[in-house]
């Protein structure tokens, strides 16, 4: 073999190497490098903390720190709350929180932080498929989660209490509430029977005219809705 036989021979097998090396392994995309590594945070946070109970509270911190460990890689992520059992209307219904994690341009994945696995409706990189996870109210952060659950611990001033109509009412005797024409005297919700109303005085008075919500200071209420002394 002469000299341009064997340099032909090397030429053609530097081409082949660089063919079969070319082929046998794609470069990973960042999409998949992403889901690894929040596959990975999840799996890894789950085998080294508890979640034993339904605790609104309990899985709002988890999915803080897992937050923080998502963005700490340089991965976008927010914090989501809802339902993922039921159908919910407002926020108040929630009683959930997990991490949403961006592995692409608007692709999202969502982190159940309490269970350690990924939700998605792809079964080759997700183990559970469950829609009501793409589906509640967003926070940035840790710091707006949990100033909103700051709000829920603490919704009212003190000296007030939480209604069953979201509002706040004046607390009478610890932890009640007087409704209605109930007025709290004592530590004690006291209401007059129908009819009456309770003065300024805190006693019972006939209301004049009825549905007016006045009284008679001096003398007695009329037929006619007017006072007579």
């Amino acid at each position: 073999m002469n000299l341009w036989h064997l340099k032909a021979c090397i030429l053609i097998l530097l081409i082949l190497t660089t063919v079969s090396a070319g082929c046998a392994t794609a470069p990973q995309s960042q999409n998949d490098k992403n889901i690894m590594i929040i596959k990975g945070i999840v799996e890894t946070y789950y085998k080294s903390h508890t979640y034993s109970k339904t605790d609104m509270y309990a899985c709002a911190q988890m999915s803080q720190d897992v937050w923080d460990m998502v963005k700490t890689k340089g991965i976008t992520a927010v914090i989501y709350i809802g339902n993922v059992d039921n159908d919910i209307s407002t926020i108040t219904d929630s009683n959930h929180a997990w991490v949403m994690a961006e592995v692409s341009p608007d692709r999202w994945i969502a982190m159940e932080t309490t269970g350690g696995f990924l939700v998605c409706a792809d079964n080759e990189v997700c183990s559970v498929n469950n829609d009501r996870y793409y589906h509640g109210y967003k926070f940035s952060n840790p710091k707006e989660l949990q100033a909103y659950m700051d709000i829920l611990e603490h919704p009212c001033e003190d000296g007030y209490i939480l209604g069953d109509d979201a509002l706040c009412h004046p607390a009478c005797g610890g932890n009640q509430y007087c409704t209605g024409d109930n007025i709290c005297m004592n530590g004690e919700c006291r209401g007059c029977n129908a009819g009456y109303i309770i003065g300024q005085d805190y006693r019972c008075h006939q209301e004049c005219p009825i549905g007016s919500g006045k009284y008679c200071i001096n003398g007695v209420c009329g037929k006619d809705g007017n006072c007579y002394a």
